[in-house]
């Protein structure tokens, strides 16, 4: 969580420690839900504790990121390939960039226009801002990852 300000008053104080508490113990069932249920025939149980104090610390990012995401003024839009008008590849756009194994360096310019036919990681747009304005104006968060095909025609 961001740090608190000088000027944070006791009863904001006291809200954050609920806050933070709610969180801790939300991921703290997730992970023991997930150490009881068929997972727990894939561990070790001389690893055990290392792996259950690890696990632990992903659920507790995992939480504090999610409640981060939850509680920000702006919207995330996750575009997919079929939410698209056919789109084409160029380089330089700013929406995509080539997966490693389309091999983009061994054909220079040779991919611009081709379609691109799978997107391997979803575009992720962020709309508005901290100040809860500007929703009509869209950003790149996250450049949606594609194939497509890179043979020579």
């Amino acid at each position: 969580m961001p740090p608190l300000l000088n000027e944070t008053s006791d009863g904001e104080r006291d809200l954050r420690t609920r806050i933070e508490s709610l969180v801790t113990n939300a991921a703290d069932l997730h992970a023991k839900n997930f150490l009881a249920g068929p997972a727990r025939h894939l561990i070790d149980t001389k690893s055990r504790t290392d792996f259950t104090s690890k696990l632990s610390k992903i659920y507790h990012e995992a939480a504090n990121m999610a409640y981060m995401l939850w509680t920000r003024r702006t919207e995330m839009r996750c575009v997919f390939l079929h939410e698209m008008a056919n789109p084409t590849f160029d380089a330089e756009s700013p929406f995509f960039d080539p997966d490693s194994l389309v091999r983009y360096d061994d054909h220079e310019d040779g991919l611009r226009g081709r379609p691109v036919t799978i997107m391997v990681h979803p575009l992720l747009e962020v709309y508005g801002t901290e100040e809860a304005k500007d929703y009509d104006k869209g950003r790149v968060w996250a450049k949606g990852v594609v194939w497509l095909d890179s043979r020579k025609h």
